[in-house]
C-alpha cells in the first residue's frame, strides 16, 4: 500500500467547526467567505491536514464560481480570491516543511451542489470553467473537476480542465441514498461512457455517504485501468435498492445519514482500496482525526 495517496479532508464543515461562519451552501458565498474573513484559519486547516499525512491538499476555491460569487456582486473577484486560495494552500505547505505535498485546485459545481437540474447550458459551463482552469494553469498540481452531479457538468469542466495540458482528476458525487446513480438520474456507466476520449488521470466518487462509495467503485473498476479513488462524508446511509427517486440528493442523504466515527470510515476506506482505490481522502464532516487514522492504518 505504499503507491497509496492519501488526500485531505473537509474544508467548509472545519472551518464552521473551528468557529468561522459558513452560511447555507445554496443561498450564499460560504466556503469563499472564509478566504476574505479567515484566511489563517484556512491555512491553519491546510496545515492540520498535512501534519495528519495528507499527500495533497485541495484549495479553498470550491465556492468561487461566477454564479456563486454573484450572489453577493463579488463575480469580478473570482481571479483574485483563487489566486489567493492558492497562495494560502502554498504557505501551508512552505510551513509545514513536508516534503512533496501536492496542491490540488477545484473545479466545482457552478452552481449550488447536487442540483444537477440546476447546471448551466453546455456552451456556458465550457466557458466558465476554461476561465477557472486558465487561473490555476501551472500554479497548482493537478486539477481535480469534483463533486459532478451529471455526466454533462463532468465533460465540460474535464474538457475545459484537459485544455491546460495538466494532470487532471474527475470525482462524481451520488444520489443521496442510491447505489451508482448521479444526481441527475444517470448512472456511473452513463456518466463514465459520456466521458470517451477524455481521459482524465484518476476517476473518483466523492461527497456521498462512505458506504455508497464501495459499489461505484467496482463498477469503475471493470471499465478502467486508470487510478481509482475516492473521498466520502463521515455518514454511512440506508441504501435504497429501488429505483431512481426524484427527491434533491442532499434530502435523501440527509434523511438516513448516521455519522460515523474514524474507525469506521476507516473500515469502508479499506473496502474502497479492495475494489481498486489508490487516492483515498475524505470530504464533509471529515476532520484532520480521520486523515490520521487513514494516513497511519493504510499506509504503515
Amino acid at each position: 500500500m505504499n503507491n497509496l495517496i492519501i488526500g485531505d479532508g473537509g474544508m467548509g464543515s472545519e472551518l464552521r467547526i473551528r468557529g468561522v461562519k459558513v452560511p447555507s451552501h445554496v443561498e450564499s458565498i460560504w466556503s469563499a467567505l472564509a478566504l476574505k474573513e479567515a484566511s489563517s484559519v484556512v491555512e491553519e486547516i491546510h496545515l492540520d491536514y498535512i501534519e495528519a499525512g495528507s499527500d495533497y491538499i485541495t484549495i479553498n476555491n470550491y465556492a468561487v464560481t461566477r454564479p456563486i460569487l454573484s450572489r453577493e456582486n463579488l463575480d469580478t473577484e473570482l481571479e483574485s480570491l483563487t489566486l489567493k486560495s492558492i497562495e494560502i494552500a502554498q504557505t501551508a505547505i512552505s510551513k509545514s516543511k513536508k516534503e512533496g505535498v501536492k496542491i490540488l485546485g477545484s473545479l466545482p459545481p457552478l452552481e449550488t451542489s447536487y442540483r444537477a437540474d440546476l447546471i448551466l447550458c453546455e456552451e456556458e459551463m465550457d466557458k466558465q470553467y476554461s476561465e477557472i482552469a486558465n487561473i490555476l494553469k501551472d500554479k497548482v498540481d493537478i486539477i481535480i473537476c469534483e463533486t459532478m452531479a451529471s455526466a454533462l457538468e463532468a465533460k465540460c469542466a474535464l474538457r475545459s480542465a484537459l485544455n491546460t495540458n495538466m494532470p487532471v482528476w474527475v470525482s462524481w458525487t451520488l444520489h443521496g441514498n442510491q447505489m451508482n446513480t448521479l444526481p441527475s438520474g444517470e448512472t456511473i456507466n452513463d456518466a463514465f461512457a459520456e466521458l470517451a476520449g477524455l481521459e482524465p488521470e484518476a476517476y473518483l466518487v466523492n461527497c456521498c455517504a462512505a458506504n455508497l462509495v464501495t459499489p461505484s467503485l467496482k463498477v469503475l473498476n471493470k471499465l478502467t485501468d486508470v487510478s481509482l479513488g475516492a473521498y466520502a462524508n463521515a455518514e454511512n446511509i440506508q441504501i435504497e435498492s429501488n429505483s431512481f427517486q426524484s427527491k434533491l440528493a442532499e434530502e435523501r442523504h440527509r434523511d438516513s445519514a448516521i455519522e460515523i466515527d474514524e474507525k469506521t470510515y476507516l473500515k469502508e476506506a479499506s473496502k474502497w482500496i479492495r475494489e481498486g482505490a489508490s487516492i483515498i481522502g475524505g470530504c464533509c464532516r471529515t476532520r484532520p482525526s480521520y486523515i490520521k487514522e487513514l494516513s497511519e492504518n493504510l499506509k504503515n
